[in-house]
């Protein structure tokens, strides 16, 4: 049996099967799904031996009755290990990343009826609508339906940083009708050093590119810098002084007020247009390719810088 490990957490139904495969290339999501379903078997009272190898003379402990749950993550002996598991009457939880060895394991799995295969990769726009929607239900967070599709295009596709940004929406409190409402929970809250790139525009470019670097990790960090750009220059075109723009400012950031003054005064109309029609283009060339979101971020970073300062 085959299901996505996002639809099996959100069952968070019993786990009846004897062979299970955590595989895939999001790792963070395979980390949580292993200890999520460990912890399953845990509250069976299962005897977990994560020792990486197979004894089927093992009869777990006092609390056990018998019932074991082999953990491996080193497929290196994986053939020795299955052989021993054959042999046994015990539950096998294999968890790595795709590897060569891991898609002989996914055709044994998927043959078996008592197996179950969940293969973590990047959420697909459909799972993650699902996702979203769950979470606000059951959070109660009141989200208009503009909103709500906003959340749906700029939060992350990995399954972990997605449920991280929405338990910051959940903190909020109140009904959520604008971005700017969400961006000042979830980015300025959540990573403060990325927040600070957009006020080294006016640094020599490879100081700016290092700072860069140094704070984009992934590509939600990514999304994280886009939106707090995003934020910044909502309240620049808000502002009709700068009294009003320096109100309007994060409080928190107060030792960048003064480049925030110097972007504010050099930024007009039709400036903040084009970097706005800039944003969107890195957002629908990062979701199309990914894995290029560093190439494509500092490429927007130095066209911004160069807007900023022209």
């Amino acid at each position: 049996m085959k299901i996505r490990p996002e639809i099996f957490l959100l069952k968070n139904e019993n786990i009846n099967h004897k062979k299970i495969l955590v595989t895939g290339s999001d790792e963070p999501l395979i980390g949580h799904v292993t200890e999520f379903i460990i912890n399953k078997f845990k509250n069976k009272n299962f005897f977990i031996d994560s020792s990486g190898s197979i004894d089927k003379n093992l009869s777990g402990d006092l609390f056990s009755n018998n019932k074991i749950l082999f953990v491996l993550r080193d497929l290196s002996s994986i053939k020795e290990n299955m052989e021993a598991f054959n042999l046994t009457d015990q539950n096998l939880l294999i968890s790595s990343p795709n590897k060569n060895k891991t898609n002989s394991i996914k055709s044994e799995i998927l043959k078996s009826k008592d197996s179950l295969l969940l293969e973590c990769y990047p959420l697909t726009r459909q799972t993650k609508e699902v996702i979203i929607k769950e979470f606000i239900e059951k959070n109660n967070i009141d989200l208009s339906s503009n909103m709500f599709w906003y959340v749906l295009d700029n939060f992350d596709n990995n399954y972990i940083s997605l449920k991280k940004q929405l338990e910051l929406l959940s903190l909020w409190g109140g009904e959520i009708t604008s971005a700017l409402d969400i961006e000042k929970v979830v980015s300025i809250e959540s990573r403060i050093e990325i927040n600070k790139i957009f006020f080294q525009v006016f640094k020599k470019n490879k100081i700016l590119i290092d700072y860069f670097n140094k704070n984009i990790n992934s590509q939600g960090d990514f999304y994280i810098f886009l939106n707090s750009l995003k934020l910044y220059l909502g309240i620049i075109i808000s502002s009709s002084n700068k009294e009003v723009v320096i109100s309007n400012f994060p409080k928190y950031l107060f030792n960048e007020k003064d480049v925030f003054l110097k972007i504010y005064n050099l930024l007009n109309k039709k400036k903040v247009e084009k970097i706005y029609k800039n944003i969107l283009k890195v957002e629908m060339l990062t979701r199309k390719h990914s894995s290029l979101y560093l190439l494509f971020g500092i490429r927007f970073l130095i066209n911004t810088k160069n807007i900023i300062t022209s």
